[in-house]
């Protein structure tokens, strides 16, 4: 860790920050294969002769062996799998990374080239998912041509815009890779499934056939649940800034909650719901109870609260009791788009619970570091640029790095980056809760 004193660098090792640092790279790494297997997996059945990848027999939904054909496909997507990990490296990285790869020549990688790039991956998976399951879309106007176009470009472009406003939050890029294991793992069981329509029983029939497709969808959600629940601490940690006046117990209620949507994912793969129906259906209904508690006393945790992220949840608690009306009562849709809602909705608000609140120039670690007088007057000096007027050099200042480097101090802060966000200064009134509807 580095603080600035007498105008030097006074270098300080913080082992639990490095220790911090190292696993949450070490899991990005874990998430990143999971999804470049999930998507060889795809690409394998796309580039299959007569849809024959890894032995799946199209017209019969069976599990073949495989030939000579099949194995001509495979060298091909290895390497779509591996552009997929390279991409999803340079999405996920931290801005020191980035820069330790270019002293090596390579082509650097701006903010909003990132960014574009995540929102492809998460078009490109929408696309897939509808075109696996394209007719449970038929009943839609344009049929599933219509209905890809139109998931593809409103996720693409709503993830893309969400990672250029919160690349630089180390729980951000993480969250995004477990949210994307989740639905990259049920792509791949999509593609390969031998359960036949799949979709007019249940989201978790995918988990059920006892082979390659339902290894890759419990693994997935096994994965994606524990990664929830391991990184809730982080995804809440700014919550216990002053400026959020934080309720006893409210913290801590927020975590756990949490940790119950995670283990409960993860119930849901570890038991398959043709294993055991009725705890299968425990593990869900627990899942969907612990987000209604998340989103439904989101105002209790704190006393204030972003007015972004207390709107979005009343919205979102409101969205998933419609799904269930909506599925229960009037019979609208079926089971599995009840689910595909909950899992999205759950997602969504965590990955907006980061985006509110790490995203405010106070939001940093203060559980780890060495505090000096140094670090208080480099924060005056850091007001004092905010405020600087128009045209100075403060304001043509490069990038500070990003928060993985302020685990590391305060010698590698940069206000820069919050200017681009269009975050308030430290001045703002105290009573005043925290708006960044611009994050979201």
């Amino acid at each position: 860790m580095r603080a600035e004193v007498g105008g030097g660098i006074e270098t300080a090792a913080d082992p639990l920050a490095e220790i911090a640092l190292r696993s949450t790279r070490a899991l990005r790494r874990v998430f990143v294969m999971g999804i470049a297997l999930a998507f060889g997996i795809v690409f394998a059945r796309l580039l299959s002769v007569e849809g024959r990848g890894l032995g799946f027999d199209a017209s019969g939904h069976g599990l073949g062996g495989w030939d000579t054909p099949d194995a001509a496909v495979m060298p091909l997507a290895a390497l779509g799998a591996m552009a997929v990990a390279m991409l999803l490296l340079v999405v996920s990285a931290s801005e020191e990374r980035l820069a330790a790869v270019m002293r090596f020549g390579l082509p650097g990688f701006d903010d909003r080239a990132r960014a574009i790039a995540n929102g492809m991956v998460w078009a490109g998976i929408a696309l897939l998912a509808v075109h696996f399951a394209a007719p449970a879309f038929e009943w839609m106007p344009g049929g599933h041509k219509a209905a890809g176009v139109l998931l593809g470009t409103v996720l693409g472009a709503g993830t893309a815009r969400l990672h250029h406003q919160a690349i630089s939050h180390e729980a951000y890029r993480t969250f995004n890779l477990v949210s994307m294991l989740l639905a990259a793992g049920s792509l791949g069981a999509m593609s390969i499934t031998p359960t036949g329509e799949w979709w007019t029983l249940n989201f978790s029939t995918l988990g059920t056939s006892d082979d390659l497709a339902a290894a890759s969808f419990n693994v997935g959600i096994v994965i994606a649940g524990l990664g929830m629940a391991v990184l809730g601490p982080a995804l809440t940690r700014a919550l216990g800034e002053a400026r959020f006046a934080v309720r006893r117990g409210g913290l801590g209620a927020a975590r756990a909650l949490i940790a119950v949507i995670g283990a409960s994912l993860a119930g849901v793969g570890l038991v398959p719901i043709d294993t055991d129906t009725l705890l299968h259906n425990v593990f869900a209904c627990a899942a969907a109870a612990g987000f209604a508690g998340l989103a439904g006393c989101v105002r209790l945790f704190a006393k204030r609260m972003p007015r972004t992220l207390v709107v979005l949840s009343y919205a979102f608690l409101a969205l998933e009791i419609a799904a269930m009306f909506a599925y229960q009562v009037i019979g609208l849709f079926n089971l599995t788009v009840f689910e595909i809602v909950a899992f999205t909705l759950v997602f969504a608000w965590l990955i907006a619970l980061v985006a509110t609140t790490h995203a405010h120039p106070q939001a940093e670690p203060s559980d780890v570091g060495v505090v000096t007088g140094a670090v208080s007057a480099r924060a005056h000096a850091v007001h004092r640029r905010r405020i600087a007027p128009a045209g100075s050099a403060a304001l043509t200042r490069p990038a500070g790095r990003d928060e993985e480097a302020r685990l590391r101090g305060p010698g590698s802060h940069g206000s820069d980056r919050l200017r681009r966000l269009g975050l308030r200064g430290t001045d703002a009134a105290a009573d005043d809760p925290p708006d960044h509807a611009a994050l979201v």
